[in-house]
């Protein structure tokens, strides 16, 4: 299978060299707006700004093929695809079915306790705060869908992860122990913040006598014999397949805290909204199918513009942590050079993930992209309702792509010039619903698992993440450890 990918690098590498002083602005003819921009009920994907031509594009429409590509989506959507190197299934895209599949009737069955505790919210009396004590996967996509959804009562919601417990401190001020309960998010549930946060918060329930800490604490977790351990009460344990990578585990119960301000409906929608990306990358034609022209595209500013880093940038206040979230599921899964059958990936793999929300981004980011000399591929992701709040957010994101990939030339007076040339993609909701948000995000991960495909490389397996963490627990467990490698004054202080 290298010998394919190498023949592909080899093919985009030529192509590349046609374009490395080929502008945006000279490959632009309104057929082109037109006949790239893939149109959804939910989500509209324009790639019209993109610097390739229609030879390019029939290229790359060859990859998919090559790759088996249609196989490797059968395995994936059957929950018979594998992460070798960790010797577990992948099961994420069977949290979003209609129906059970054998051999994951877990998946409903939690599904229903996620039901029963949305209706009955809690039995502990007037809860005013839930405090969500994650990282990572855990925290960033429940964390997204609560800003998306813009709930803040009856329950304020807080996340918390920070080592240094100052942001655990800074929730708890406004909090009293009878109005507060306690998620504990982790797949492991071994994980040294959540243990650490998980502590401390429960020092600072004994300090009301009235209260017992258990009644107030909920834990979702692969380990369910480490939530027992704990003091988790069964009946408090939500449990989540250990098949489930944790930067794709939102769709499961780890989403729960995330919903306790709407309901169970509005759970629904957001899985149905992910189901219908499923069928939508499933039954799709190549050049019709949002995920696989994304990753394609990746491939192609990555090896052949040599363009190694892709800014992603929202204009929606309620999606102002999409980012972060689409970071790690990218850098996460394809942030590798080898693979577990010891093939080293020819390719430059993932990109560097950025960005952020836009209009927080004009004076900073947008300079250095309008007037410095490093260029980046994009996503400009908005949501255009008819709603009165969205038109003025749609109409400076699309500005903001004619400055990014056109550009202005001033002859005159150079320093008032827009270089352009940034290839964009514009990323367009048509509603606030929870629908649209599940469709995207399953969108996401589909480009991302394509395009490991096509890289090469296992987008379900983190080795980096669990050898980083070895280190830390080098000097957990040995004091001399740091000092090896840093003068004394950089030692942490006793």
């Amino acid at each position: 299978m290298n010998d394919i990918r190498h023949a592909i690098l080899k093919e985009l590498i030529s192509f590349g060299k046609d374009f490395q002083n080929t502008h945006i602005a000279d490959l632009h003819h309104q057929n082109s707006i037109e006949n790239r921009n893939i149109k959804h009920d939910l989500l509209n994907f324009d790639y019209s700004k993109q610097r390739i031509d229609d030879e390019v594009l029939d290229y790359l429409m060859q990859i998919p093929d090559l790759i088996n590509l249609q196989e490797s989506l059968a395995a994936l959507f059957s929950g018979n695809i594998l992460n070798p190197s960790e010797e577990r299934g992948v099961s994420h895209t069977l949290y979003r079915k209609k129906t059970s599949v054998d051999n994951f009737e877990l998946i409903f069955t939690e599904r229903s306790r996620v039901k029963e505790f949305l209706e009955r919210n809690t039995s502990n009396g007037p809860i005013k705060h839930l405090i969500c004590i994650s990282i990572g996967g855990s925290r960033l996509g429940p964390e997204l869908l609560y800003e998306f959804q813009s709930l803040n009562d009856p329950t304020n919601i807080h996340f918390c992860s920070s080592y240094d417990l100052f942001e655990l401190k800074d929730i708890l001020k406004n909090c009293q122990q009878t109005e507060t309960i306690v998620f504990a998010c982790s797949k492991s549930f071994e994980t040294s913040e959540i243990i650490k946060n998980l502590n401390y918060v429960k020092s600072w329930f004994s300090e009301n006598p009235k209260v017992n800490f258990q009644d107030h604490l909920f834990g979702i977790s692969s380990n369910a014999c480490a939530m027992t351990a704990f003091g988790i009460k069964e009946n408090n344990q939500f449990i989540v397949l250990d098949s489930l990578g944790g930067r794709f585990s939102l769709w499961s119960s780890i989403s729960l805290p995330a919903f306790v301000n709407s309901n169970y409906d509005s759970y629904q929608r957001f899985l149905e909204g992910a189901q219908l990306a499923d069928e939508h990358t499933s039954l799709s034609s190549w050049e019709s199918n949002i995920p696989v022209m994304m990753a394609l595209l990746s491939i192609w500013n990555t090896n052949s513009l040599d363009i190694n880093n892709h800014g992603i940038f929202t204009y929606s206040f309620r999606l102002r942590s999409l980012t972060k979230y689409i970071a790690q599921l990218a850098m996460e899964s394809n942030g590798k050079s080898v693979n577990f059958q010891l093939e080293e990936s020819p390719f430059k793999t993932t990109p560097l993930i950025w960005g952020g929300y836009g209009v927080e981004l004009q004076h900073s980011t947008f300079q250095w992209l309008m007037q410095g000399k490093t260029h980046t591929s994009c996503d400009f992701i908005g949501i255009n309702d008819k709603r009165d709040e969205s038109t003025d957010s749609q109409a400076m994101l699309l500005s903001q792509v004619v400055a990014m990939t056109y550009g202005e030339k001033n002859k005159d007076q150079p320093f008032k010039s827009i270089r352009g040339n940034n290839p964009c993609s514009i990323v367009q909701l048509n509603s606030y619903d929870l629908k649209n948000l599940g469709f995207l995000l399953a969108l996401y991960e589909h480009k991302t698992f394509i395009e490991a495909l096509i890289l090469g490389v296992d987008p379900f397996d983190q080795w980096g993440v669990q050898l980083g963490k070895k280190l830390a627990t080098n000097f957990k467990n040995n004091e001399e450890f740091l000092a090896d490698y840093f003068s004394s004054e950089f030692l942490p202080k006793s």
